[in-house]
């Protein structure tokens, strides 16, 4: 066997001295006739992924459509239903007149929110105000004004 420089093709072996590696370099991999490379993932793989990310798109349309009738607006009553209590539970310093205006209004927002009557997108105002007043873990006076305000308006939107 010649020793120095030879020219050694893909198909013939390695020369017994040189060393054994357990992974295959990426020049020897390209340079290896197609006949030869072993593939790194089964055949089905590329199939299998390919069905779950169809099967995943459809689901996620097929939601969308659910959610974009009167589900939604039962979704957000849901959503101010369980924030309300939270909501309550951080009043400081708020009069009972207050917080009876506001529970009249949330209500009034509420039914005809659900009575389809109120647009959700009249709703996003008075979430983004009850967001910003439970923000500091307390409503105030003035921000109870506020929601009681967002609450109206959007009820005005019938």
């Amino acid at each position: 066997m010649p020793t120095g420089n030879f020219d050694a093709t893909p198909s013939e072996p390695p020369p017994a001295d040189s060393p054994r590696r357990r992974f295959r370099l990426p020049a020897d991999y390209y340079s290896t006739p197609l006949s030869e490379v072993r593939p790194i993932f089964p055949r089905w793989v590329p199939y299998g992924c390919g069905i779950a990310a169809a099967v995943f798109t459809v689901v996620l349309f097929a939601t969308g459509a659910i959610l974009t009738g009167p589900r939604l607006a039962q979704g957000v009553d849901f959503v101010i239903g369980m924030s309300l209590g939270d909501v309550r539970g951080m009043f400081q310093g708020v009069s009972t007149e207050q917080k009876d205006a506001f529970e009249r209004e949330v209500k009034a927002m509420r039914d005809g929110l659900t009575a389809k009557q109120v647009p959700v997108s009249a709703v996003q105002p008075f979430l983004q105000s009850m967001q910003k007043a439970i923000s500091d873990k307390r409503v105030t006076p003035e921000e109870v004004e506020q929601l009681t305000g967002a609450a109206r308006e959007a009820s005005k939107a019938r």
